[in-house]
């Protein structure tokens, strides 16, 4: 059975997509007749086969790619493309095989997401949904899936509307490619390997950048019940209603507070219709730490429920850092070459055609987006875990009493260690990993040219 659950539409895509490349394994039990169902693991043998399929059409190119490389040592300046997506197909097979070893980590974010996220803040005077951030995920994604389809399937099109045949890649092939069936047989293999790359690259990024964006949702959430948590402290006392009418106008009437949430969807609420929570009983405190007890254990009901968010958005970061290292550090290698390559083939040819150059300039426009786009989630979450404290003292503090200053203190000790992204426990994913691998890359190229003098 599908470890997945299937409630949500948008996550019924992702799953179908994963597994159109065999990214994720499939149930084939429920195809299979009742008698057969569950038995001589039939399933995980389909799922094999199926993931040999995709293998073989990778590795088939790859090898033709580097034989083409080697029989044209002589003109290696003729090799740029060839060169780059020999080392794109190389990187390719590690990818693929990591999305199918840490499948199991991936289910347990999903299930963790769908299950523990909070579909809104807590109740104040304003709050905050969920909903707008999963449209904007989802949106993303398929902006994303889009771009990564075009730039690699955008080559193929050229031959159908020229009519020609004219394979995409101009590799060497033991057989006359010219010739029909062999040339239609060469020419859907390329189309197959290139739809191959967008999807394994495109949605193993993907998958990434909604789990950030996810839980950079829920940090948006937890700032507003945090913001809130005196108002949630009398709204749970059923009391209070002059004083939650004045704070309401006092919000109107005051200027915009600070940029503090990342999806800006700040809604008003319906003070009399707003959500309450059961208050329970906290322990009694010595007489010394006894002052200011009124809505004490409101209070502390309405604090202890953001730390249990807050705890869950920890842990989950802490399972996609454990799920996502082998698969960042992958991509900022793959990145470091790519552009080291990109580089040396353009300052080291002296005839560089039109066409060349729209080549060079889009892998370079895809390498930097790509690299940009990881650092920035990298940083954005790094910075969205530290903003927990600057929340909790946007509320009247100062008014609550011991027990919710010693909840206080716990929310801020633990968010002045940001949670991280790293590639292999070795770099932080964020803007000083960009610079980083900007450098890296310039050296390289440096290290290539004075070896070609």
């Amino acid at each position: 059975m599908d470890k997945l659950p299937t409630r949500s539409p948008e996550l019924k895509i992702v799953t179908r997509l994963m597994q159109s490349v065999a990214l994720w394994p499939y149930d084939y039990d429920r195809h299979l007749p009742g008698w057969l169902r569950g038995r001589y693991h039939l399933s995980t043998a389909l799922n094999v086969l199926y993931y040999l399929v995709w293998l073989f059409i990778n590795l088939h190119i790859l090898v033709l790619h580097v034989k083409t490389i080697l029989d044209r040592l002589d003109s290696f300046q003729d090799l740029f493309l060839i060169l780059v997506t020999t080392f794109i197909y190389c990187v390719m097979v590690p990818v693929s095989l990591y999305c199918q070893l840490y499948y199991d980590k991936n289910v347990e974010l999903i299930q963790m997401s769908m299950l523990l996220f909070r579909k809104r803040s807590a109740a104040g005077i304003t709050y905050i949904k969920f909903e707008p951030t999963k449209q904007f995920v989802f949106k993303m994604f398929k902006m994303w899936i889009i771009g990564c389809m075009f730039g690699t399937m955008h080559w193929a099109i050229y031959p159908i509307l020229q009519r020609e045949k004219i394979l995409p890649f101009q590799i060497w092939y033991p057989f006359d490619v010219h010739r029909s069936p062999l040339c239609e047989l060469a020419f859907l293999g390329q189309v197959l390997g290139q739809y191959q790359v967008g999807m394994v690259f495109g949605l193993a990024g993907s998958l990434l950048m909604m789990h950030i964006f996810m839980v950079c949702g829920q940090f948006d959430i937890l700032f507003c019940s945090l913001a809130n948590v005196y108002n949630t402290a009398m709204i749970n006392s059923g009391g209070y209603k002059l004083k939650l009418a004045t704070a309401r106008i006092m919000y109107k009437s005051s200027e915009r507070r600070p940029n503090l949430y990342y999806f800006n969807e700040v809604h008003e609420e319906n003070l009399p219709d707003a959500p309450r929570t059961k208050t329970k009983e906290i322990a009694a405190l010595p007489q010394k730490h006894n002052y200011l007890p009124k809505l004490s254990n409101e209070l502390a009901t309405a604090l202890d429920d953001c730390i249990d968010h807050h705890s869950v958005l920890i842990k989950f970061c802490h399972k996609m850092e454990e799920c996502y290292h082998p698969f960042i550090m992958m991509k900022l290698g793959q990145i470091v070459v790519q552009l080291c390559l990109l580089v040396y083939m353009t300052t080291s040819q002296d005839d560089l055609t039109l066409m060349k150059l729209m080549d060079i300039c889009e892998y370079l426009m895809l390498t930097m987006t790509e690299l940009f786009l990881l650092c920035y989630l990298g940083q954005t979450m790094k910075v969205q875990s530290m903003k927990v404290g600057d929340a909790l003292m946007m509320s009247p503090w100062y008014e609550c009493g011991a027990a919710f200053r010693k909840r206080a203190q716990l929310i801020q000790i633990i968010s002045i260690h940001p949670v991280r992204l790293t590639a292999m426990k070795l770099y932080d994913l964020d803007f000083e990993t960009y610079y980083m691998v900007l450098k890296a890359s310039f050296s390289y190229y440096t290290l290539l040219k004075k070896l070609q003098q």
